[in-house]
């Protein structure tokens, strides 16, 4: 009885990754815990993908690598999720940008973990992710911080893209007339941005407007 109750209280994962070595051994250590059970690894999305569909008795977290053949992880997480919406995943991965990162959140991952983790951090976010939380490896929730508050800083003002384009050829010295044909726009259009940069930027002269920029890490001068 007890060791039936053992077996229930550990939590269910799948682990989706084409290499093999790696499946082995995580696989091993997950089972060496007293919360986590690793009960299948899947070397393709379209096999992890069909065995789901036929499972009566899907996973509770499936560990998903991003880097599969025929299939990504990215592509799989639909799919995964459409099959069993009450599985959560999380991407195990040797890819860390911030492009993936986004894409993978955006598609229903509940966590995203490097495969240098070690084994107990991988467990806390097999937690996590039950609980119904997100966990996020550690280097790329720093990273996020840090762009964060720099993007915070540099976005004070609300530029537009085009008033920053503008804003960093002002910076190189270059005319309005000069910035008009480079962006290939008409001179009292280049005019009315640069109105607006300066109010915007509470600045009344080129020269100020270069100065607080370069102050406030809007722009960068060579």
């Amino acid at each position: 009885m007890s060791t039936r109750r053992k077996h229930l209280d550990r939590i269910p994962v799948w682990l989706v990754d084409d290499n093999r070595n790696y499946c082995v051994v995580l696989s091993e250590t997950l089972n060496e815990t007293k919360t986590v059970e690793c009960r299948e690894c899947f070397h393709s999305c379209k096999s992890a993908i069909k065995a789901l569909s036929l499972s009566g008795e899907p996973p509770s977290v499936i560990l998903l690598d991003i880097m599969m053949p025929r299939m990504s992880g990215l592509d799989a997480i639909a799919r995964l999720k459409q099959i069993s919406p009450a599985t959560q995943i999380i991407m195990l991965t040797s890819h860390d940008l911030d492009e993936n990162i986004r894409t993978a959140v955006q598609r229903g991952a509940r966590g995203y973990l490097l495969k240098t983790s070690k084994p107990p951090q991988i467990v806390s976010a097999i937690e996590e992710a039950q609980r119904g939380g997100v966990m996020l490896d550690s280097r790329i929730t720093d990273r996020i911080v840090e762009d964060f508050l720099a993007q915070r800083k540099k976005d004070t003002y609300h530029l537009t893209k085009r008033e920053k384009d503008i804003l960093q050829r002002i910076a190189t010295g270059r005319s309005s007339l000069q910035i008009a044909k480079t962006l290939n726009l008409s001179y009292y259009t280049v005019d009315t941005h640069i109105k607006n940069i300066f109010q915007k930027m509470q600045v009344h002269s080129r020269h100020g407007l270069v100065a607080k920029a370069v102050q406030e890490q809007l722009i960068e001068r060579n």
